[in-house]
């Protein structure tokens, strides 16, 4: 896929590159590329070699740990103007598995390359410490729901979490991920989730139409999820 200004504003839209200039940004994504993936596509294994990072413009990728009996941890799910893997650029090899959940496409950009300009641009230095700060307080949070909220609680964060900016009220939500996804990603078993679905839909909080859920009462699902466990 060639890279259009269209390409390179898309890039842009990612909070790590907005303040560059545009002889900036060309310069860092004139050394990368677009990715086609299909659902199921592995991007990277754990340990290999990181020599690109990657920023997905449609689709999801999951990012995961697989024990030795083969069971998979979801650690996080990378959506569109989301970054991953761009920690590994520091480490020289992926922590995680990513595939893409569905069919999605991907800028890679080329970590020697990123690197070399980092070393002549303070600007995008600060950029990057900026982006990956807010990706540590972002784990040390998850790191405080699964230890001290409830299944219910994190699941009720989790819809409140995908509710589009600007809706207030009855907002009716698709899950772009698989229910099996979800429960990994938020540290229970599946049919823990499907218990504290049914639980939500009978306390009148959430109604479900296969995977489209209904959040009835957001009140009572922000006070649910304001309750430390």
């Amino acid at each position: 896929m060639d890279l259009t200004q269209q390409h390179i504003e898309q890039i842009r839209q990612c909070p790590l590159f907005a303040a560059l200039t545009d002889a900036g940004l060309q310069q860092v994504a004139s050394h990368g590329h677009w990715v086609e993936l299909n659902a199921g596509q592995t991007i990277f294994s754990r340990d290999e070699p990181c020599h690109q990072f990657y920023l997905v413009q449609r689709g999801m990728i999951k990012l995961c740990r697989i024990s030795v009996d083969g069971t998979e941890k979801v650690m996080d799910l990378a959506g569109p103007k989301q970054l991953f893997a761009e920690s590994a650029m520091f480490t020289g090899k992926y922590p995680l598995h990513a595939t893409a959940i569905e069919p999605s496409a991907v800028f890679a950009f080329d970590c020697n390359n990123f690197m070399a300009q980092m070393q002549n641009n303070v600007e995008l230095c600060f950029c990057m410490m900026s982006s990956m700060s807010q990706r540590l307080h972002g784990m040390i949070n998850e790191i405080d729901q699964l230890t001290l909220h409830s299944g219910t609680q994190r699941l009720a964060e989790y819809l409140l979490e995908q509710v589009p900016e600007g809706v207030m009220q009855s907002p009716c939500i698709h899950l772009l991920v698989p229910k099996l996804v979800i429960a990994s990603r938020l540290g229970i078993q599946p049919e823990t989730l499907s218990r504290i679905i049914a639980h939500l839909r009978s306390d009148g909080m959430i109604e479900t139409h296969n995977d489209t859920i209904l959040l009835k009462d957001l009140g009572a699902l922000r006070s649910l999820a304001a309750c430390a466990g």
